[in-house]
């Protein structure tokens, strides 16, 4: 497993109590001891695999805990995602696309993680997604923490990906090719 550097603010077992509450499940004791020693936390320098789908693997930018700025507190999120991410799930970290990782809280798959790509959020209704249009990750937090590795872009072999063709506004490239930033 890969080290993941804590929050500075402490866990506060009443705002977890109080998500409990708002999505009628409780967390995952392995989950839940997770928070209570980094809540949340930063991952540099990592890789996910993925054994099977249309994603082979993601890097992990942040998980959420409890108590901090909006965009990596667990109520927060899980307000900001309801509805777009499936019934019973729980937002519980990022990638660096911008991407979800989602804790499963349904009594199917309890404790699975998935993997929430938000380029096919605009294909379902409000509260239309099911849990198995998401990418599946693992079949448990503690399961999940050991799929994170160590990852040096600029020594691991990127061998089996393609880059894909991307759009520029001519004004910028412009402005890039002036300043000797492109050829």
């Amino acid at each position: 497993m890969i080290i993941i550097k804590p929050n500075s603010k402490r866990f506060s077992q009443q705002d977890l109590n109080e998500l409990e509450k708002k999505v009628c499940a409780s967390f995952p004791e392995e989950y839940v001891n997770f928070l209570r020693k980094y809540n949340g936390g930063e991952v540099e320098d990592n890789i996910i695999e993925l054994s099977s789908g249309e994603i082979e693997s993601f890097i992990l930018s942040s998980f959420f805990g409890t108590r901090l700025e909006d965009m990596n507190d667990l109520l927060s999120c899980y307000e900001t995602f309801e509805g777009r991410i499936p019934k019973g799930s729980i937002p519980i970290g990022r990638d660096v696309g911008g991407n979800i990782v989602c804790l499963n809280l349904n009594r199917e798959g309890y404790g699975y993680i998935f993997l929430w790509d938000h380029d096919i959020e605009l294909e379902f209704e409000d509260n239309e997604m099911k849990i198995q249009d998401l990418y599946y990750v693992a079949p448990s937090f503690e399961d999940f923490l050991q799929m994170i590795k160590p990852y040096d872009p600029e020594e691991d072999d990127l061998d089996g990906y393609e880059g894909e063709e991307v759009w520029m506004d001519p004004d910028f490239l412009k402005e890039l090719k002036e300043k000797g930033l492109l050829d």
